[in-house]
Formats: C-alpha cells, sequence, structure tokens
C-alpha cells in the first residue's frame, strides 16, 4: 500500500510537470473576463479565430470617430504603458475605443557563429525567422481587418494607435497596397526584435501615406532608439510632411506622461484637421 500511494504521487506530478502552460493570449483573456463587465468585452470572429476585445463608447455629445488599438506583442490589451489610459481617456474627447488582443509572440533563436579561439566573439544576436514572422503577421493582420469591419459600423474617423511590434507591422503593411483606409496612426516606440529587419524598417515609415505620429520614450531600448534619426531623414527624404516624431522623457508607466501622451496625440489630430 506505502508504494502504491508513492506511485500514484508520483504519476501525479509527473502529470503536471508535463502539462503544456497556458498561452499568454489565454491568460490575458481570462483577465479580461475576471476584472471588466460583460459589455465592456466583445468577440470578433477573424477567419476561425476568436479573440477578445475591449469596447468603451465616447463619453462626449460629440462624435470624433474610433480608434484601434494594439499593444505590442508581449502585452495585453489594457496594458499600463499608456495603452490603457488612452483607451479610456480619448472616449471624453469624441472617441469610440476598441482595443484588442493580439496572438502569442514568436520565438527567437540565435544565430550560429563559427567560434575562432583567437578572436573575441559578442554574444549571438537573438534574431527572428522570417517564415514564423510572415505567419504571425497574417494572424495579425487579420484580427485587424476584423476589427477594422467593426469600426466601420461608428461614424466619423477612424484611427490606430499601436505599440511596439506590432505597430512595425502595420507599418510594413500600410506602406504598400493597404484595402483599408486609416486617417492617421500613432506609434508608440516602434521596432522589431530583429537588427537587420529593424533597420528595414526605417524606410517604410514613409510610405505610409496616412498621417504619422511616430512617439518614443528616453527609456526605450536601443532597438527603438537606433533608427529614430533614419526615420526622420527618410521622411524628409520622400517629403512626408504629415510625420511628426516626438519624444517622452520618462517611463511610459508614469501618469504625467501618460498625460503628456494624451496631449501630444491630441495636438496632432488637432493640427492635421481631426
Amino acid at each position: 500500500m506505502k508504494y502504491l500511494l508513492i506511485f500514484l504521487i508520483s504519476f501525479t506530478v509527473s502529470a503536471t510537470e508535463i502539462s503544456a502552460p497556458e498561452s499568454l493570449e489565454s491568460v490575458y483573456q481570462q483577465d479580461m473576463f475576471h476584472y471588466y463587465r460583460g459589455d465592456e468585452i466583445k468577440m470578433i470572429l477573424a477567419g476561425e479565430t476568436e479573440f477578445a476585445v475591449l469596447f468603451r463608447d465616447r463619453t462626449s455629445a460629440m462624435a470624433k470617430g474610433v480608434v484601434i488599438l494594439l499593444p505590442d506583442w508581449h502585452m495585453p490589451a489594457n496594458n499600463h504603458y499608456g495603452l490603457d489610459y488612452l483607451r479610456t481617456e480619448l472616449n471624453e474627447y469624441g472617441w469610440v475605443s476598441y482595443a484588442m488582443n493580439i496572438p502569442d509572440p514568436i520565438a527567437f533563436y540565435n544565430q550560429d557563429i563559427q567560434a575562432d579561439p583567437n578572436m573575441f566573439h559578442a554574444p549571438a544576436l537573438a534574431i527572428l525567422n522570417k517564415d514564423d514572422l510572415a505567419a504571425y503577421k497574417l494572424q495579425l493582420l487579420s484580427r485587424f481587418k476584423a476589427l477594422y469591419q467593426s469600426a466601420l459600423n461608428h461614424p466619423g474617423f477612424i484611427i490606430v494607435i499601436a505599440q511596439g511590434a506590432s505597430s512595425s507591422l502595420l507599418v510594413e503593411y500600410f506602406s504598400e497596397q493597404a484595402e483599408e483606409e486609416v486617417d492617421a496612426f500613432v506609434f508608440l516606440s516602434s521596432y522589431l526584435p530583429d537588427p537587420e529587419l529593424n533597420y528595414t524598417l526605417n524606410q517604410r515609415f514613409a510610405k505610409v501615406s496616412s498621417p504619422v505620429l511616430d512617439i518614443f520614450s528616453s527609456e526605450d531600448s536601443n532597438l527603438v532608439k537606433t533608427t529614430l534619426q533614419q526615420r526622420k531623414k527618410m521622411a524628409t527624404k520622400e517629403h512626408k510632411i504629415n510625420y511628426r516624431q516626438r519624444e517622452l522623457f520618462s517611463s511610459q508607466q508614469n501618469p504625467r506622461q501618460q498625460a503628456r501622451l494624451l496631449k501630444e496625440i491630441y495636438g496632432f489630430l488637432t493640427k492635421i484637421g481631426i
């Protein structure tokens, strides 16, 4: 009986150890249903995939339009790096807000380097598999397109605010022949976590036809900062007069900086007639 009990305990521990972890998206979605009212959560179908969106109606008398918010690919739709603040505060300025959950981020892999004992080697850089990135981009755009169709049900302008890698993939899409018409973009700390891909991103910003507000923080990573000057130069070279770049000087979790973020966006939208 004693040995049977030990076997059962060992079997239970082993079964627990091999169970697959929950995806980030499923964890974020559970949090949504736990913390928010039912009317603040909408489920939207993109192909055969259903995903959760946080919805808030405008609170002002005048309707401005719809703002679609996309988090960075490792963050929830209601993250505290400015997105949740904008999601709620923009309602007071006449904007209906949709903040979408996005697919789980793809994995990195380290580039193989042939070791030479006579030379110093810096640590290998993590890079992205191009096929995995292309598949992820299709998933992200499928959800964006489905949400865009919901946005068309509301009157007024449509603007998009996107963070990090998500914003970079949107830049790539809208620099080409995008079907959707967006009246303005706000990109927050744009980057791709791959040095080579991140560099080629510079030329894409100037090819987005809609007005672009490119916001970064003094506390952003080098992947963000190393491309900023080049993006500005490319916008000048391509005569993109509706491109603006602004810097925040503290953590994006700082309430004062979030208030300034809102002020920068409001000023930009007012300047371009929105």
